[in-house]
């Protein structure tokens, strides 16, 4: 469940997590610049997963803050609660070079489920996607904001 958020709020922030596959992802650089990305994800129920390619821009802001915040796309359709942002602390787990994503069996099977047919449509099997987004990145919520 995410903190903050409770009553019709909360079921409506984690059946948008369940159901949608991108979610954007803002760091900060070391100048204190914001950056956000489209990224794929997972959701558990507690900590949002995203792999990366180690050499991105993210990984290196991450470095030097792990603080987060993440937003979905406006839900257009809904008359309540159709903007949803997340607050929280980035961990990362990197891979040896050449070696795919540290991810366990459960996390692997659920980006799977999510993300299969994104990596069909690119071009590119599960093996050569978690070699090359070998980096992973967990987040934890810290504050959670629907309206």
């Amino acid at each position: 469940m995410l903190p903050n958020l409770e009553g019709e709020a909360g079921v409506r922030a984690e059946q948008r997590l369940q159901d949608q596959s991108i979610i954007w992802l803002t760091t900060v650089n070391s100048d204190g610049q914001p950056q956000t990305s489209p990224v794929g994800y997972t959701w558990d129920g507690t900590t949002l997963l995203i792999i990366s390619n180690p050499g991105a821009p993210k990984i290196r802001n991450l470095r030097g803050n792990p603080k987060v915040s993440l937003h979905l796309d406006l839900d257009g359709d809904a008359e309540q609660f159709s903007v949803l942002t997340v607050e929280g602390v980035a961990e990362m787990d990197h891979a040896a070079p050449g070696e795919p994503a540290p991810l366990t069996e459960s996390e692997v099977a659920a980006y799977l489920e999510k993300h299969l047919e994104s990596m069909r449509w690119a071009g590119l099997t599960p093996e050569q996607t978690f070699a090359d987004f070998s980096t992973v990145i967990r987040v934890k919520p810290t504050r959670a904001r629907s309206y």
